[in-house]
C-alpha cells in the first residue's frame, strides 16, 4: 500500500495507484506477493522451490519437485488472458472506483481495448464478485421481499406480470433499524419452495424475516420467525423502509449508469451492487477488497461466467 494513502478515504486516487501499480513488473509483484506471502508454494505437492523461466510474457514458476508450472495469474480470473496485466489492474481500479459503476463502453475507452474485451472483463470482475458474497448470509433482523425489473411494458406491473423480471431481496437491520447487509437473487416465482430455498441459502436459521402479507411467505415460518404485515407504502412506520430504498437505488443505478440492461445478466449487476454495498464502509480500499477477489475466485472462461 502506498504510504501516503489515506486509509479513511477507501480509495486511491488515481496519482496514487499508478504510482502503485503503473507497470506490468509492479502488478506481477503485488500478484505473487498476494497468492505467496511467505515465499512460492506449489500448487500441486505444496514444494516451496522452484526454478524461474522467463522466456514468456509473465515469468513461469517451475516447481523443482513436480515441474508443475504456474504463474502468478494461474487460478485467477486473469488465467490465459491475452491483455497486459496492468491494463487488468487498471480495469479493477475504475471498477472499484466508480461507485454507481462502470459500463463497458466506458471501459473500453479508459484501458483501450474491444468493447468485447471490456465487456468480458467486467463480466469475469462480477462473477468473481458473487462467488465472493456466496459464502455469507444474513442474520438477527432481516426484511425480505420481491422486486420487479425490466423495462416499461403493456401489461399487469408488479406481481403476475409477465413481462417483469422477479428479484428476491433480504437486508439485514443493525439494532437500531439501519441497514447492514445485503442480498438480491433473480427467482422464477414466488412460491413458498423459492422462497424458503432464497432463505436456507442467504439467510442464517432462526431469525427474524420482516416480510409483507403474501401468503407464500408462511413457508419461513418453520426454519425462522416470521413477521408478516402488510406492506402499505404510504405507511409511515418505517416497516421495509431501508429495503425498498435499496431497491430504489439499485434500479437508479442500472439506469443511470448502464441505460437499462439486458436481463439476461441482471444476477451479475445484482452481484456488484450487492459487493459494492456490504462493503461501503471498510477502511481498506475497494481496489485492495476487488483484487483479493478476483485473485482467489475461481477462473472461470467467458463462456462460463456467461451460462
Amino acid at each position: 500500500m502506498s504510504s501516503f494513502h489515506d486509509p479513511k478515504a477507501n480509495t486511491y486516487s488515481l496519482l496514487e495507484f499508478t504510482e502503485q501499480y503503473g507497470s506490468n513488473e509492479a502488478c506481477e509483484k503485488a500478484l505473487f506477493n498476494m497468492k505467496w506471502p511467505n515465499g512460492f508454494r506449489c500448487p500441486k505437492c505444496g514444494c516451496e522451490h522452484c526454478s524461474i523461466i522467463r522466456s514468456r510474457r509473465l515469468p513461469l514458476y517451475q516447481c523443482s519437485c513436480c515441474h508443475t508450472q504456474s504463474s502468478t495469474i494461474t487460478g485467477t480470473i486473469m488465467e490465459c488472458t491475452k491483455l497486459p496485466i496492468v491494463k487488468w489492474f487498471l480495469a479493477l481500479y475504475f471498477v472499484a472506483t466508480n461507485k454507481d459503476g462502470i459500463s463497458e463502453m466506458a471501459l473500453a475507452k479508459y484501458i483501450d481495448v474491444t468493447l468485447k474485451t471490456a465487456w468480458a472483463i467486467l463480466q469475469k470482475i462480477r462473477s468473481a464478485m458473487g462467488s465472493r458474497e456466496c459464502p455469507y448470509k444474513l442474520g438477527r433482523s432481516v426484511e425480505m421481499d420481491e422486486a420487479f425489473f425490466g423495462g416499461r411494458h403493456e401489461g399487469k406491473r408488479g406481481r403476475g406480470s409477465e413481462n417483469k423480471i422477479q428479484v428476491e431481496v433480504a437486508l439485514q437491520l443493525d439494532n437500531l433499524g439501519h441497514p447492514q447487509y445485503l442480498k438480491m437473487k433473480v427467482i422464477p416465482n414466488a412460491k413458498g419452495e423459492t422462497l424458503l430455498a432464497f432463505a436456507h441459502e442467504n439467510i442464517q436459521a432462526g431469525s427474524v424475516i420482516h416480510s409483507d402479507a403474501l401468503a407464500t411467505y408462511k413457508a419461513l415460518s418453520g426454519d425462522y420467525i416470521s413477521d408478516m404485515q402488510k406492506y402499505n407504502p404510504k405507511d409511515d412506520t418505517g416497516r421495509l423502509k431501508w429495503l425498498h430504498v435499496m431497491i430504489s437505488n439499485i434500479k437508479a443505478n442500472i439506469e443511470g449508469a448502464y441505460h437499462g440492461l439486458d436481463s439476461t445478466y441482471l444476477q451479475r449487476y445484482l452481484d456488484e451492487f450487492c459487493y459494492r454495498f456490504n462493503r461501503r464502509w471498510s477502511k481498506k480500499p475497494v481496489f485492495d477488497h476487488l483484487l483479493e477477489c478476483c485473485v482467489w475466485a475461481p477462473y472461470r472462461t467467458v463462456a462460463e461466467v456467461c451460462i
